[in-house]
């Protein structure tokens, strides 16, 4: 069972504050996350000392990545959901526009967001829920496509996945790979366009070659996909994120 301690060593005039995890594993681990938070994962035998000497003798990649996160798009407030708001979808813009009407739908239409509900306009919760239904939906028939071109692309570099993806709606992330291989995309993700979700995917595929952001790890990237940085900067300048309440829905994909 893993413990968790915060740590801070000096490195020039300011301090590396770092949250400590020890659990049965065999080497150390250092993770930087989009919030600029630092993890270290230590197996249960090594001395703080050893630790400390690691992380400082990390430190410039620490803080490269650091401020490679602040280059990410901001998190905003969830929509209003109010007439005329923007929403992106695969990287074009429209604006929201509520229509009263005796059956629910929504669709895309010049340039528009149309909901169409039977409920009093103002029913902002409805709508809200209406547009993040219809999101998800999209999310998972655009990211099932995608899914199913990356892996192809992929497997030429010896990188096989056959489970599929899961969403799960995140705060500072686009899309995540555990340890295990599990794939979280993130459905706000839909918002951006088609290579832009590609870069997302097989960024985390090629995590289950290499789990952390080494220079192996963005070499095999490069190999992939060699646009990638511009790919992912244009995502960043493009989407924002939005704060929702973290959800997760299971959807298996086959390759």
């Amino acid at each position: 069972m893993k413990s968790t301690e915060i740590h801070r060593v000096p490195y020039g005039s300011k301090n590396i504050t770092f949250a400590l995890e020890y659990s049965p594993r065999k080497t150390l681990a250092i993770e930087v996350h989009p919030d600029r938070s630092i993890i270290v994962k230590a197996p249960t035998d090594a001395v703080i000392e050893s630790i400390e000497a690691k992380v400082i003798h990390r430190a410039a990649w620490i803080a490269k990545q650091q401020r490679q996160f602040t280059k990410y798009a901001p998190s905003l407030p969830a929509p209003e959901c109010v007439a005329g708001e923007g929403y992106r979808y695969l990287g074009r813009q429209y604006r929201l526009k509520l229509i009263e009407n005796q059956c629910e739908n929504i669709r895309l239409w010049q340039g528009r967001l149309e909901v169409y509900t039977v409920t009093h306009l103002d029913n902002r919760e409805r709508v809200e829920n209406m547009i993040s239904n219809w999101f998800r939906d999209r999310a998972t028939l655009i990211f099932s496509e995608r899914y199913q071109c990356c892996t192809k692309l992929v497997a030429a570099y010896c990188i096989e996945h056959y489970h599929g993806f899961e969403l799960r709606t995140m705060s500072k992330r686009w899309g995540s790979c555990t340890p295990s291989g599990k794939i979280f995309l993130n459905p706000l993700l839909v918002s951006a366009p088609k290579d832009c979700i590609d870069y997302v995917i097989i960024h985390e595929l090629c995590h289950l070659r290499f789990p952390n952001h080494s220079k192996s790890f963005y070499k095999l990237l490069a190999r992939i996909l060699p646009d990638w940085q511009e790919r992912k900067d244009r995502l960043n300048a493009l989407v924002e994120l939005r704060l929702k309440t973290s959800t997760r829905v299971k959807y298996p994909c086959q390759a």
